[in-house]
């Protein structure tokens, strides 16, 4: 069964939700009938999330109700089983034994290079195709122009800021690894990244690894020196984007565009602030997401559903931080955990959670780090195999 999960896993960043709509509600199916299955052989790992149960009840709850006095039950019910199958995701994930975890992290590291890889491609042989393609079809959107105009990479995604959210998922995990092996993962990954010229993500990173080790209180040279190649290369982004002609490039257009989004969606809020408008109903004049994890899930499910969202968020993050230090895995929790924090504060500027593709790679890494070694007979396990002759590499 695990093959199974590790095929589902790798193919579901290449099947853009926004794009092809029908093949991801078959994606989608197709994973909930399998974790179903997974957990009728596998059973529920009550013992594994004890320590967040309760606001993991209270969120899953607080979208039944949503869902329930929903204005369309029928978007509601779509999106409510694109959360059940995140969910079902990372329960699976926290009853994993560790090899079992190392290969997920592999082959979630695997999809991305190969996605890293599809990037440059685009950049070097694909926008003339593209340009093509748009012209034999008369587009005449101004975003899908300068993306192939100034060569922002997108693909597999349909924009740049995506891509990045992706990839700033992916690239922490990288530090897992030793050696060259860890660079030859980092190159096309990290180039990727600077040709999606989006600066919400290069702050993102900047900002998660900082918080990270904020919090862990260890702050070390090689950490300093990583932060400044971020600040650097921000800057860098910013320039380029600051020195652009048309309006809609500037960084001031995209930061102002988002504070209307801001306004509009505190209006839907004020006007149901207990239960939201309900799963897959948020619209709004201008934009189908809010640009805000935190406005948009208040939005559509309530005060209850963000507070229990927080609230779990703020739970695991705090039985990790905990956990590494006195763990024989501090390397890979501490990717994790800084892989999980990007993505959430890349979030408050972006909607790629509400992307399937992304939130779902997300919940798998966050059931990993939350469950890992998790018991004590596990950390026996994890010992045995650490200190055995076949050392682990995640890639």
């Amino acid at each position: 069964m695990l093959n199974i999960l590790l095929i589902l896993i790798f193919i579901r960043p290449f099947i853009s939700s926004l794009a092809f709509p029908y093949l991801n509600s078959i994606y989608t199916y197709s994973l909930l009938i399998f974790l179903l299955f997974w957990t009728i052989f596998k059973g529920l790992p009550i013992k594994e999330i004890k320590p967040i149960r309760y606001p993991f009840v209270v969120f899953v709850f607080s979208l039944l109700i949503s869902a329930f006095f929903s204005q369309s039950r029928i978007s509601s019910l779509r999106e409510l089983l694109s959360y059940a199958a995140g969910l079902m995701v990372f329960l699976a994930c926290a009853s994993l034994s560790w090899k079992d975890k190392f290969t997920i992290i592999r082959t979630i590291i695997l999809a991305g290079v190969i996605i890293g890889l599809l990037a440059l491609y685009q950049y070097f042989f694909g926008f003339s195709h593209i340009l093509d393609y748009i012209s034999k079809m008369k587009i005449n959107d101004h975003f899908a122009l300068d993306y192939i105009e100034r060569q922002r990479v997108f693909f597999p995604f349909i924009t740049p800021n995506t891509l990045a959210g992706y990839l700033i998922l992916v690239i922490p995990l990288a530090l897992i690894n030793e050696g060259k092996r860890k660079y030859l993962i980092l190159a096309p990954l990290l180039s990727a990244l600077f040709l999606t010229q989006s600066l919400g993500a290069f702050l993102s990173l900047f900002l998660g690894i900082g918080l990270y080790f904020y919090l862990r209180k260890d702050f070390s040279g090689r950490e300093f020196t990583l932060l400044l190649i971020l600040a650097v290369v921000s800057i860098s982004v910013f320039s380029l984007r600051q020195a652009a002609t048309k309006e809609h490039i500037l960084p001031a257009f995209s930061f102002f565009k988002r504070l209307a989004y801001w306004r509009d969606t505190l209006k839907i809020i004020k006007t149901h602030p207990f239960i939201g408008i309900g799963l897959g109903n948020f619209r709004l004049p201008l934009a189908r997401y809010a640009h805000n994890i935190y406005l948009q899930i208040w939005a559509e499910i309530g005060i209850l559903g963000v507070f229990s969202f927080l609230w779990l968020i703020a739970a695991i993050l705090k039985s990790t931080l905990k956990k590494v230090g006195h763990s024989i895995h501090k390397k890979e929790i501490t990717s994790l955990d800084i892989a999980c924090l990007v993505f959430l504060i890349h979030n408050s500027l972006d909607f790629t959670f509400f992307l399937p593709e992304l939130s779902l790679i997300w919940l798998t890494l966050l059931g990993l780090v939350f469950t890992f070694s998790a018991s004590p007979k596990m950390r026996k396990q994890e010992k045995s195999i650490l200190f055995s002759p076949k050392k682990h590499l995640c890639c």
